[in-house]
């Protein structure tokens, strides 16, 4: 890999891996060796989380596709190794997140990939991409359950601060780019469709309900 073109980004946008797309990889070994520690590197490359996640689905029993998209990555590594983290200081201590889901994304079990990063004032603190443990029915669903992911990663991080003795400006906000979920947050008379997620449901609710988050829309682009 040390002679190869780096590439421009982590995986190919038109890309649908899937779990039997090509034949079995001949080491399976290495391949699990190398994902395994690309998800080191992703505690400080949030540019890498989405696609060390989705090839690490498949480290019990990759095919050759997935050791191709696993080569791209090492060759975006390769083209940005300058890539970092820049923490600044900033009287702007306002803690705020943004979330966002792919409803049923997976080609094998059409579960929903969920996103979030968590910012305090300027500097971005958190960051999540994973696969959601149960199929979500609709758009409206994955996208509230990621607006719960964010809001457990919220509460840790506020708890935290105050550890830390530090007070926070303002109320946190989350930004959602899907209104139903955002309408979700505030509208009882929606339970009703939704009992089947009514935990999450209760969860985000308490939370607006008290003041201590407050969710909003943000247009897709």
């Amino acid at each position: 890999m040390t002679m190869v073109n780096s590439a421009p980004t982590s995986m190919v946008a038109s890309s649908k891996l899937s779990a039997n797309d090509s034949s079995h990889f001949e080491d399976p070994k290495l391949f699990r060796s190398i994902a395994g520690t690309l998800q080191y590197l992703t505690l400080t490359r949030p540019d890498l989380t989405f696609a060390v996640s989705k090839i690490c689905q498949y480290m019990h029993n990759p095919t050759v596709n997935h050791w191709k998209a696993l080569k791209r990555i090492l060759r975006y590594i390769k083209g940005n190794m300058d890539q970092d983290l820049l923490f600044t200081a900033c009287t702007d201590f306002r803690l705020f997140a943004f979330s966002d889901a792919d409803w049923g994304a997976d080609a094998d079990d059409r579960k929903s990939v969920i996103r979030y990063c968590v910012n305090l004032g300027t500097n971005l603190i958190a960051w999540k991409s994973n696969k959601q443990r149960v199929v979500s029915r609709s758009s409206t669903e994955a996208e509230f359950r990621a607006i719960a992911a964010a809001q457990s990663k919220v509460i840790w991080t506020q708890n935290l601060l105050h550890e830390l003795h530090l007070s926070l400006t303002t109320i946190l906000t989350l930004y959602c780019d899907n209104q139903s979920a955002c309408l979700l947050t505030v509208n009882p008379i929606l339970h009703s469709k939704f009992k089947y997620f009514e935990l999450d449901l209760h969860f985000v609710r308490d939370q607006v309900t008290h003041k201590k988050l407050f969710v909003t829309n943000i247009p897709f682009s």
